[in-house]
């Protein structure tokens, strides 16, 4: 067999294999481990859950997550997530009665797995080859942050599926052709594509408020895009349908905004940046997704100094303009903006907890995969039997991560519980013990008890 067809076969088998076995390890984590229980936000957005669902019927849980309405606020919080738990409930309660936690965590498989099949679908479109799509999807469900915060009762999760959801969705719609000719699409298709799409975004649009900001700049390109390709009605569909979602997001988040501005002078949760980002390379995003989030963004940000496909529009300063605004790249050049302030706000912000690490995370995933589309000279380097030799072996370094924090740390789990480390540690064990010692309920910062020699 040849070394490229031998390279492809390998990764692909490797890459789906693994796939599968990490979505069977998140149903068995969801059905056969003692779930994880703190007085945080976990907490709390069970016992919002539970409220709501003994006032709304079956009916109304559907309607509140997929019709626009203005999403809850929890504790000052955009909590879109709670009408995912809510539906979760009324429909778990049905099938087993009594089981409440275990319909919690059926909704965090349900977006775990969510993730996987947009990120494999976003890389194969980007692509256009399979290997390279199972390899990358691995990686990013086999991710620290990714497959243990699945395990919590956190928006997070909500935020984890819509990030690369809100991407893929905007560049599916400018990647289509929108000009007309014999074989073009019907004016009633392209519409109902581009309200599809709308409506696709509209239903993550009120993740949380942080990611606000991330999802204006991405539907303000995608807008843009379409009307520069001369796509307008695509362009008014799409608007028209995304808008009837934001109008009851706004008082909502202007209330989420100011309540997060009013908690930034905090410092507890403050860390060097010496500190805060070899946790996040090891602990959050982890080494391989992070080399491969790093290499492919290299990448796409290098080819178009390198004059790698020039935008359309000639040579005038307006015409290059107008190309670069235009349909993918446009949502390329909005992904490297969004990219660059996640970066710029990490280094000034005071409150650098762990989880900050999701923005830039989700913008280098966007920039990643849309310039590995637009750039062709990308698109054929990352199927190259060197590339696929060398995502095969970040493949096996983030099983060894992934190994190692399921099953060996703190001990395989028997002396693990929950504790507010400096920062963060997300893929818990799978074998955790039951909760009982008084510090397991015990909320601290520095000095923690967690941090003497010995452990609880």
């Amino acid at each position: 067999m040849a070394p490229r067809r031998l390279a492809h076969a390998g990764l692909l088998t490797a890459a789906t294999a693994s796939l599968l076995a990490v979505l069977a390890l998140r149903v068995y984590a969801a059905g056969w481990t003692v779930p994880i229980r703190t007085l945080w936000d976990d907490s709390t957005i069970r016992l919002a859950a539970r409220t709501e669902t003994r006032d709304a019927s079956l009916p109304a849980a559907v309607a509140r997550l997929a019709l626009p309405n203005p999403p809850p606020l929890l504790e000052g919080r955009l909590n879109g997530y709670q009408r995912w738990l809510v539906l979760g409930l009324k429909l778990g309660r049905r099938v087993a009665p009594g089981q409440g936690e275990r319909a919690f965590q059926a909704v965090n498989v349900l977006l775990f797995a969510l993730q996987a099949a947009t990120v494999l679908l976003f890389a194969w479109w980007a692509a256009r080859d399979a290997a390279f799509a199972a390899g990358f999807a691995f990686l990013w469900v086999s991710s620290p942050v990714v497959f243990g915060m699945s395990r919590w009762i956190l928006a997070e999760n909500l935020v984890l599926a819509a990030g690369p959801l809100v991407s893929f969705l905007a560049a599916w719609l400018l990647g289509r052709d929108g000009d007309a000719g014999p074989r073009a699409r019907s004016r009633g298709a392209r519409l109902l594509g581009a309200g599809a799409v709308a409506y696709g975004i509209g239903l993550f649009s009120a993740a949380r408020e942080y990611v606000a900001p991330s999802l204006l700049v991405v539907l303000g390109a995608t807008a843009l895009g379409l009307v520069l390709q001369r796509r307008r009605l695509e362009a008014a569909a799409f608007v028209s349908v995304i808008a009837c979602f934001l109008a009851p997001l706004a008082t909502p988040l202007a209330a989420a905004v100011r309540s997060t501005l009013a908690k930034g002078g905090q410092v507890e949760w403050f860390h060097p940046l010496g500190e805060w980002l070899p946790h996040v390379f090891v602990h959050t995003v982890g080494p391989a997704l992070t080399l491969a989030l790093a290499v492919l963004v290299g990448a796409v940000v290098v080819r178009p100094l390198a004059g790698d496909a020039p935008p359309p529009g000639g040579a005038a300063p307006g015409g290059r303009l107008r190309g670069e605004l235009t349909g993918l790249r446009g949502l390329y050049w909005a992904h490297l903006f969004l990219l660059a302030a996640d970066l710029a706000g990490i280094a000034l912000v005071r409150n650098r907890v762990s989880r900050i690490a999701l923005m830039p995370m989700l913008a280098a995933l966007g920039l990643a995969l849309v310039g590995t589309r637009v750039f062709p000279r990308v698109r054929q380097a990352v199927t190259t039997t060197r590339a696929k030799g060398a995502l095969l072996v970040l493949v096996l370094a983030s099983w060894g991560v992934l190994s190692y924090q399921l099953l060996v740390a703190f001990d395989g789990g028997n002396t693990y519980a929950h504790a507010a480390y400096r920062l963060e540690y997300y893929n818990h064990p799978l074998h955790l013990r039951p909760l009982g010692h008084p510090y397991d309920t015990h909320v601290c910062f520095d000095p923690c008890p967690y941090d003497e020699a010995g452990g609880p």
